[in-house]
């Protein structure tokens, strides 16, 4: 274990034997690191958290602080962090509220670049990207493989779909759909599937190709949401990522982002 003598480290902190601490951090409460954490300079933690093995932390980061909640009163809530993500500077991950389960998740493999806020309450899956400033509001569910592009704001309660992509300066106020690309600002749109990032990740012609089929239906002029959900469910019964999009849709309580907003 490597600890800068500026650093400050709470009693009640666990830290695995090869965890290095920089320069002037501060770590307050129950923080526990697993091994081969990294944490660079000025980093601030807040316990209970909990921190998975490989993670690192450039410099600047407040990881673990009370939720933005006026109705927060210092309950015992928790942040927990999964296994190798990258936090650039000024990330800032809150602790969970009572009201919201307690609990704050964010996976592994992901990268958070500078400035990147997930607050409250949020669930956050595996291999992410949140470029700079990217953001989300309290009780967001985040799938695996999203990317949220720079300046990106997320409304509380939102659901954003697995492999999803949303284009910087997206402000979302309804869920984003699942394998699709989603830009824009007030009202943000739908612009068809995520071919690109889809691609990368190993899916099948066959499987981007049904997803096109399915967003034709769901962009089509001639058809309501209703008429082009049966569309999909009737025609594409056999794509499972099809049926996923339908079923994200069917189940959104907040309504999804179309092409019209």
């Amino acid at each position: 274990m490597r600890i800068h003598p500026t650093a400050v480290i709470d009693p009640r902190a666990r830290l695995a034997d090869d965890v290095e601490i920089g320069p002037y951090v501060v770590v307050e409460g129950e923080v526990e690191f697993g091994g081969g954490c990294v944490v660079g300079a000025f980093c601030r933690f807040e316990g209970p958290v909990t921190i998975a093995e490989g993670n690192r932390f450039v410099s600047h980061a407040s990881i673990g602080a009370p939720p933005q909640d006026l109705k927060f009163k210092g309950a015992p809530t928790r942040l927990e962090i999964g296994p190798s993500n990258v936090f650039r500077e000024f990330v800032n991950l809150h602790r969970g509220t009572p009201g919201g389960g307690g609990v704050t998740r964010i996976g592994g493999q992901g990268l958070y670049m500078i400035g990147a806020h997930i607050a409250h309450d949020c669930q956050v899956g595996d291999h992410v990207i949140f470029a700079n400033n990217g953001t989300l509001a309290g009780h967001v569910h985040v799938g695996d493989y999203v990317t949220v592009g720079a300046l990106t704001a997320i409304h509380q309660f939102c659901n954003v779909g697995e492999h999803a992509f949303i284009g910087g300066g997206t402000i979302a106020t309804k869920d984003i759909l699942p394998f699709m690309k989603t830009v824009g600002s007030r009202p943000a749109r739908c612009f068809g599937p995520n071919t690109v990032g889809l691609e990368r990740r190993g899916f099948s012609e066959d499987r981007i190709r049904a997803l096109k089929a399915a967003w034709r239906f769901l962009h089509s002029a001639k058809l309501t949401t209703t008429e082009a959900l049966a569309r999909i469910a009737a025609e594409l019964g056999d794509a499972p990522d099809a049926m996923r999009l339908l079923e994200f849709i069917k189940a959104s309580e907040r309504g999804v982002i179309l092409a019209n907003g």
